[in-house]
Formats: structure tokens, sequence, C-alpha cells
């Protein structure tokens, strides 16, 4: 008769000496430990991975890392221009200037008319500008076929 009640034991899992309601207590209290501690690891994870904490704490490096990123970021997407078109860009700036040089000379001439100093500045602001424009791209050619 022994064998029979380990049998049963053995097949309804149950521990010799225990209730089905100590089992069922003891189900629900491991249960609610568990439950416990998945709450405290999900606290402890959310302040691990929340970045308004590590820049409270650490407000320069958090600063540093941002002012990287905003570099890199730009880096990124910024479109590069060609040479040439850098060197356009500083051939008309040099142009205007000379241009605007000439117009101010032009403007100590005193030229009464206003339809004759008019005509004449624009034909010598024409003049000087085409002529220093050839004068700059001549040497800026020379400059890149001696390298």
């Amino acid at each position: 008769m022994a064998e029979r009640t380990e049998r049963n034991d053995i097949t309804t899992g149950q521990a010799p000496g225990r209730s089905a309601d100590e089992i069922r207590r003891d189900i629900a209290s491991r249960r609610e430990s568990i439950s416990e501690t998945v709450d405290q690891l999900s606290e402890r994870v959310e302040q691990t991975f929340d970045w308004r904490t590590y820049v409270a704490d650490h407000p320069l490096a958090a600063l540093g890392v941002a002012a990287g990123i905003g570099f890199f970021a730009t880096r990124l997407f910024r479109q590069r221009r060609p040479a040439g078109h850098r060197l356009e860009n500083v051939l008309a700036d040099a142009v205007e200037d000379l241009t605007d040089r000439f117009r101010y000379q032009l403007d100590g001439l005193g030229l009464n008319r206003p339809g004759l100093k008019m005509t004449m500045k624009a034909a010598a602001a024409g003049v000087v500008a085409r002529a220093a424009a050839a004068y700059l791209r001549n040497r800026v050619v020379s400059d890149d076929t001696n390298l």
C-alpha cells in the first residue's frame, strides 16, 4: 500500500505532507515575488537608459556629445562644391571690388550731366571688369598648368 501512495504523490506532483491549498499559496507568493522582481528590474532599466538622468548628472559631457553629433551631421549632409565653382565666386568678388573702386574714382571726376555720367561709369566699369576677369583667369589657368 505504501507503493500506491508514493505513486499517487509522484503522478499528482504533490509533495508528501502538503495540501493543495499550501501549494496554491506557495505558487501565489512566488508569483508575487517574481512580479516585484520584474518591476524592480524594469525601473532600473528605465533609469539606466533615461537620457535626462545622464544630462543632469554630466552636463558638460552631454554638451560635448551634442556638439560632436551636430558637427558630424553637418559634415555628412553638407553639399560639396567643386573647386571651379569656388574659384568663380572668388573671381566674381574680385571683379566686383575692382568695379566698385573704379566707380568711386569716377564719382570724384565731377561730371555734371547725369546721362553722360552714367554712360561713362557703365562703360568704364565694363572695361575694367572684363580686363580684371581676363587677367585673373589667365593667372589662375597658368598657376594650374604649373602644378
